[in-house]
């Protein structure tokens, strides 16, 4: 309930990453929008379901710093083979620290942190999380499936053959639609294409403009004239939108 008090202080983590303390109980919540999903530690011998119409939950104790990958153990659709995340074990020192760190629901409603945005970006937004796009992609800098988002747009970024390509409107777009055409140096071309509506893709890339800080207003036209002579696609990992 976004309007409860008791509230205030919840901290929300936007990424693929969550950081735990060493030598501490855990109590994982578990619910599903759509399908049946599987959320999996190996290394801890812990799993749980996560199912539509329910909330579900198990525990455990981590006892070794390090990070772990986070799997879904549940053949869940076309999406299954990138729903997975990281989980960090700190001490209690480290994880206090990066708990300092992270803004409250109070503080993301107050406009303290992260930015806000405009309309176009909140849909933008919608349409990454829709798409499943933060289970590849973070927005803290830490590496998962793919790239992290921070700082993309305007960054420029190498590829497996050497080359290097600026950030851009037809990038970004290039990257969603054929997304093997390039590759970013050091990550697999996993990514499947997606043929997202025009409407969503302007969100999309309006979202990731806003997310890095560009001041720059977003282009009404991002045909073939708009493009740089090099833009090529962004990647497997740059800007995934994962079913």
């Amino acid at each position: 309930n976004m309007d409860d008090p008791n509230g205030a202080d919840d901290v929300l983590v936007p990424a693929a990453k969550v950081h735990l303390p060493k030598d501490q109980p855990v109590k994982v919540w578990l619910r599903s929008i759509d399908v049946l999903h599987d959320f999996f530690v190996p290394e801890f011998r812990a799993k749980m379901d996560a199912v539509p119409g329910m909330v579900t939950y198990f525990w455990f104790e981590p006892t070794k710093v390090g990070e772990y990958e986070i799997l879904c153990a549940e053949l869940c659709g076309v999406g299954h083979f990138s729903m997975r995340g990281h989980v960090q074990i700190d001490t209690q020192e480290d994880f206090d620290a990066w708990l300092d760190a992270q803004p409250t629901w109070a503080e993301m409603q107050a406009g303290i942190t992260p930015k806000s945005y405009s309309a176009m970006a909140m849909r933008g937004r919608d349409v990454a999380e829709t798409n499943g796009c933060f289970a590849c992609h973070t927005l803290d800098g830490s590496v998962v499936v793919g790239p992290t988002w921070q700082g993309l747009w305007g960054s420029t970024r190498t590829m497996t053959d050497g080359s290097e390509v600026v950030v851009d409107d037809a990038y970004i777009d290039e990257s969603v639609r054929n997304p093997a055409v390039k590759v970013v140096e050091g990550f697999a071309p996993v990514m499947i294409p997606y043929d997202l509506s025009e409407e969503d893709m302007r969100a999309l890339i309006e979202y990731l403009r806003e997310e890095t800080g560009a001041e720059e207003p977003m282009s009404a036209d991002r045909g073939e004239d708009a493009a740089p002579a090099d833009a090529v696609a962004l990647h497997a990992g740059d800007a995934s939108t994962q079913g």
